[in-house]
C-alpha cells in the first residue's frame, strides 16, 4: 500500500486527482495549504506527495524548503499552472524534478506516478535503455549527485539525442552549474523539438529576462 498526499486549495484539483489515484493499491490523504501540508507530512509516512507551489499560508517551494531542511525526502511532484515556477534550478535542488500542468490528464498522472515507483527500484548496474538512462539520471538528480546525473544523462542523450524531456534536465544541469548559454540552447532544442513543453519555455523566458536586466543594469 502507497500513502499519497494531495496539496492544492483548489478543491477541483483535489477531487480529480483523487479519482486519478484511486486504486486498492493507495491510501490517498489531502491537504489544503502549505501549512497543513508540512504537519501532514512531518507527521506520516507518505510515499509521494502531490504538491501545489501557489498555496495560501505557505507556498509549495517554501514548504519543500521546510521538509528538505528537517531531513525529510519524500517524493514529490509539482502542480503547476503555466508560468507559476520562477526558478525550476530551485525547485530540482530541493529533490522535485517530476512536473504536472494544470489542467492535466488521468494518463499523465499515472505515467509520472509510474515512473517515481519505478525509478525507486532502479540499479546502476542494470542500466541499459534510454529510459533507464533517463530515469537514474533523475534520481541522481534528486539526491544531490549532479555529477553521476550528468554522466547518466548524456549516455541517455547518445541513445536517443532528440528526447525533449532528456534536453530539458539537460538545461536544468547547465543552468545549475552556471552554464547559462548552455542552458538557453538545451531549452531551446526542447522547444524545437515539442513547442508546447512550457516547462523549457518558461526556464528560457526566465533566463532571457534575468540576461536583459542585467544588460540594463550594467548600462545605468
Amino acid at each position: 500500500m502507497k500513502k499519497i498526499l494531495i496539496v492544492d486549495d483548489a478543491q477541483n484539483i483535489r477531487v480529480t486527482l483523487k479519482r486519478c489515484l484511486s486504486s486498492e493499491d493507495n491510501e490517498l490523504d489531502v491537504a489544503m495549504n502549505g501549512e497543513e501540508a508540512f504537519a501532514k507530512i512531518m507527521e506520516n509516512d507518505y510515499d509521494l506527495v502531490f504538491l501545489d507551489l501557489q498555496l495560501p499560508a505557505m507556498s509549495g517551494i517554501e514548504v519543500l524548503r521546510k521538509l528538505r531542511y528537517e531531513g525529510n525526502h519524500v517524493n514529490v511532484v509539482i502542480i503547476t499552472a503555466y508560468g507559476t515556477v520562477e526558478n525550476a534550478v530551485e525547485a530540482m535542488k530541493l529533490g522535485a524534478i517530476d512536473f504536472v500542468q494544470k489542467p492535466f490528464s488521468p494518463g499523465e498522472i499515472r505515467r509520472v506516478v509510474s515512473a517515481v515507483w519505478a525509478r525507486n527500484s532502479i540499479s546502476e548496474s542494470q542500466l541499459k535503455s534510454f529510459e533507464d538512462f533517463l530515469e537514474f539520471s533523475k534520481q541522481k538528480i534528486m539526491e544531490g549527485d549532479y555529477e553521476k546525473a550528468e554522466s547518466s544523462l548524456g549516455k541517455a542523450l547518445t541513445l536517443n539525442p532528440n528526447d525533449a524531456e532528456a534536453n530539458y534536465y539537460q538545461g536544468l544541469l547547465f543552468e545549475n552549474k552556471g552554464e547559462i548559454e548552455k542552458a538557453k540552447d538545451s531549452y531551446r532544442k526542447v522547444l524545437k523539438l515539442q513547442p508546447s513543453y512550457s516547462q523549457a519555455e518558461e526556464n528560457l523566458n526566465h533566463l532571457l529576462s534575468a540576461g536583459r536586466k542585467l544588460r540594463r543594469d550594467e548600462e545605468e
